[in-house]
Formats: structure tokens, sequence, C-alpha cells
């Protein structure tokens, strides 16, 4: 029998800082849903290690970003329900998303995972002692150079609030 009505898919966005727990929850949304999960970290990692200091690896990352965006959103314009695990650190990036979502007539629903600095910064150290298959090792220096890109949600945004602490 063929179901003639079709219902919207979903993108699931999750959006927060390093080590705040944004894979831990996009698994657990994973086993909630049934959503197809798009990691792009994991994948970066399989192909170019665990090391994000790596010269060239901006253009990489950015080349994984677009091609799991393109994914999840042939997922979704089949009816599929996504997460998409990428951080959405610049506000433009949450904004181009949605928009392109929402252009092939799916649902966008953002989280923010969020948790103190003090436990992100914990959460990494004890990361980098033990690095897993998809994990980053993310020093101090990297870590701080990498907060000037982090755009913290604006009061125009909507999104639903994931403490993680």
């Amino acid at each position: 029998m063929i179901n003639d009505q079709k219902t919207t898919a979903t993108a699931h966005l999750i959006f927060g800082f390093i080590g705040a727990g944004k894979t831990t929850f996009a698994r657990k949304l994973e086993a909630q849903t049934g959503a197809m999960r798009i990691t792009k970290d994991e994948w970066l990692i399989r192909l170019f290690g665990h090391d994000p200091a790596i010269d060239g690896f901006e253009k990489y990352d950015e080349a994984i970003t677009g091609l799991s965006f393109d994914i999840a959103l042939q997922a979704l314009a089949a009816g599929a329900d996504v997460i998409i695990d990428d951080g959405f650190w610049v506000r433009t990036q949450r904004d181009e998303i949605r928009r392109r979502i929402a252009g092939i007539g799916a649902r966008a629903k953002l989280y923010y995972v969020q948790c103190s600095e003090e436990t992100m910064r914990k959460r990494i150290r004890l990361r980098n002692e033990n690095l897993t298959e998809d994990t980053f090792l993310v020093d101090d220096a990297l870590y701080e150079s990498y907060l000037k890109y982090f755009d913290e949600p604006g009061d125009d945004e909507d999104y639903i609030v994931v403490d993680s602490n």
C-alpha cells in the first residue's frame, strides 16, 4: 500500500562550541528520533586524522561541510529526517542552512548545546588524553584561536537550549 500522506522532513541542527557536548547530544537525538546523523568531524578525522592544525585543514573543513550539507538536503528532499552535527559557530552559516532547508520545503530545528567554559575546557583536556576515533586534538592555544569565530545565538534566532553541564 502506498502512503499518500506526506510529512515534512525535519533537520535537527546542532549548534555549540568545542566540548559543549554536541555529538553526545546528536547521538541521543539520533537514538530518540531515528533521524540520520551527519557529524562532519567524524568524516574529517577519517580522511585527515586528529590534528585540525594541519596545513590545509580550513579548506578541507569547508569542502566536507559543503558535502555534508548537500547530503543532508538530499535526504530531507527525499523525506528523511536528519541531524546535522556541525557546530554552526557563525550566525551567517546558521541563517544560510535554514534558508536552504526552507527552500526545499523541510523544517529546521536549532539546538544550542551549551555548558560552562570550565566544563568545555575540562572535557577537551580529557579527550586529548584519550583520543578516540571521532575526536580532534584541541590544545589550549587552538581552543583560544577558535573562540573568535563563535557567534552566540541572537535574541531573534529560534532555538532550543540544551544544557550539558
